[in-house]
């Protein structure tokens, strides 16, 4: 792989890091306005739904945002022969043990669970009307 097409990947990598948290804070705002309006009854299980959905959203939007944090420094070092996925910084390495594929694994993985409750909170809304 050439160094820009290294470079390109990074970048692709800052794109889906930054359109995930810009859709996680988007549907963290809803939650609250379900909560903050009369549409939801406020349930015990509509309020664990809510709490897991956001806590799984903030969860991935601290790894996207470490993961983001690690790409300067990975860009520096680029070398043409380098495997992106398996690139790391200096200091998330230290405090983490996770590289640029552990981040995006994790950002991704939250995000997709944030999904799951997110749908089983509008599920409950639905069945409680």
């Amino acid at each position: 792989m050439s160094e820009t097409k290294a470079l390109e990947s990074l970048k692709l990598i800052s794109d889906w890091a930054k359109w995930l948290t810009t859709i996680e804070t988007g549907v963290i705002a809803l939650i609250g306005s379900f909560f903050t309006s009369d549409r939801v009854s406020g349930s015990f299980i509509e309020k664990l739904f809510g709490i897991l959905s956001i806590s799984c959203f903030v969860i991935s939007i601290i790894a996207a945002a470490m993961l983001l944090w690690t790409l300067p420094e990975i860009a520096q070092k680029l070398r043409s022969d380098t495997n992106i996925w398996m690139t790391y910084d200096g200091i998330a390495r230290q405090l983490f043990r996770l590289n640029t594929q552990g981040f995006a694994v994790v950002m991704t993985l939250f995000f997709i669970l944030g999904l799951l409750f997110l749908t089983a909170l509008i599920f409950s809304i639905i069945g409680s009307r």
